[in-house]
This record gives structure tokens, C-alpha cells and sequence, in this order.
């Protein structure tokens, strides 16, 4: 991969960068961005960089954007994991393709989250501010409303019940961008994605009352040259 493809958030996000420590990739089960291609080469390329390589795949929180889009519950349940699996099998291609093993051990999916102590402290504190504080509740739904708009047809702006629903797919996003080496048990830690949102970029800047641990950065990884 080209350097110049490679953006850390910040400068301490620079800095976590330079120990190549773990990468948490994020991989979105409804974006047609993350293809099998793409997901294989984003794990070769991670492989060669860092010293450890996980997954997080928020398949089960990805019902709620579907409720949201008017999805009834039970279809929105077994879309979610038919995606989720779909994931699951693209990733093991990937390690394959870069001589890496241990699926169920890089996969950060539901099942891992919703009995690890770390990131269920740090989903309540998520869900307190988001019930008590106006401006971070805000920016939550304002990210959610942007997510909203991409799944709706063209024209359709997601009105308030709709956001309230699809908003704790990214609370449960959240934990992850705040200290996954807490979760996961590393020293220090980057979240990748292949863009940042003003929700990242104000937290990452410090900005908001739930701040990310000093171990823990943003990676920005553009197309693989």
C-alpha cells in the first residue's frame, strides 16, 4: 500500500501508528465497499504491518438499522446474520490469502462484545451520555441520520423514530473507538476504516465527554495503490 494512502487521525494516532502493535479493522456487514477483494487486501497489507490483526463486525447491531429502514424484527434478524456470515467467510478467505489463522479469534462480532466485561462498562457510559447529554445524544443521531440517508431511496430523509431505532448500532460502534485495548487486551490499539466522520474527528480532538484512552488511535486507510 502506498504511505500517502495511510492517514493517522491525529498525532498520537501517529504515534500508536509507528509501534504496529494491533489494527482492529472494521468491516460494515451492508457496505458494498467492503467486497471480497478489498477485504483480502486490507488483510494482506495489515498482516505484513502489525504485529496483530482483528476484525469488528457489528452484525448483530446492524438489525437495528434495518428495523429502522423498515425491516419487521425477525426479517431484520436473519438479514443481519446472513450478512454477518457473509463477513465471517470473507474475512477467513483473507487470512488465508495472507497465511493467517485463528478465525474466531480475530472476529470482534456480537457474540465476543456482549460478554466482554470491558466493552459492556463502556456501552452503559456510551448509552448514560447518550441519555443525559444533549450535544453528544445529538451528534449520535446526526451520524445516524447520515447513515440512514445511504440505505433510504433517494429524496427520503429519515425522520426522528427512525433514528432513535438505528442510533444504537452506532452506540454499540462506539466502545471500540474508545478503548479496544481494554477490550481486546493489547497495550495500545488503531481502529481502521477507510474514512472519518465528524463524530471521530470531534472525539478524537478531544472535543466530546467521552474521550478515547491515550493508547487507542484512528487509521484512515485510502485505496491500495
Amino acid at each position: 500500500m502506498d504511505d500517502r494512502a495511510v492517514q493517522p487521525l491525529t498525532a498520537n494516532c501517529a504515534h500508536i501508528f509507528e509501534g504496529r502493535g494491533h489494527l482492529c479493522l472494521g468491516i460494515s456487514p451492508f457496505n458494498s465497499y467492503f467486497k471480497r477483494a478489498r477485504i483480502a487486501e486490507l488483510t494482506r497489507w495489515a498482516a505484513d504491518e502489525f504485529h496483530r490483526v482483528q476484525f469488528h463486525v457489528p452484525d448483530v447491531p446492524s438489525e437495528y438499522t434495518l428495523q429502522a429502514i423498515g425491516f419487521p424484527a425477525e426479517k431484520a434478524r436473519r438479514r443481519a446474520h446472513e450478512n454477518g456470515s457473509k463477513m465471517r467467510n470473507r474475512i477467513r478467505d483473507a487470512l488465508d490469502s495472507a497465511g493467517l489463522d485463528g478465525l474466531d479469534a480475530r472476529v470482534l462480532d456480537w457474540k465476543y462484545l456482549s460478554t466482554n466485561p470491558a466493552f459492556l462498562d463502556l456501552h452503559k457510559r456510551t448509552h448514560y451520555l447518550f441519555d443525559t447529554d444533549p450535544v453528544f445524544r445529538a451528534l449520535c443521531l446526526d451520524t445516524t441520520r447520515d447513515v440512514l440517508r445511504h440505505r433510504l431511496p433517494d429524496g427520503v430523509e429519515p425522520d426522528r423514530r427512525q433514528c432513535d431505532i438505528a442510533v444504537e448500532y452506532f452506540i454499540a460502534d462506539i466502545p471500540l473507538l474508545i478503548d479496544t485495548p481494554a477490550i481486546v487486551g493489547v497495550t495500545s490499539s488503531l481502529y481502521a476504516y477507510h474514512r472519518a466522520i465528524p463524530f471521530i474527528e470531534a472525539l478524537y480532538n478531544r472535543e466530546l465527554p467521552l474521550r478515547p484512552h491515550p493508547t487507542q488511535g484512528y487509521l484512515i486507510i485510502g485505496e491500495i495503490a
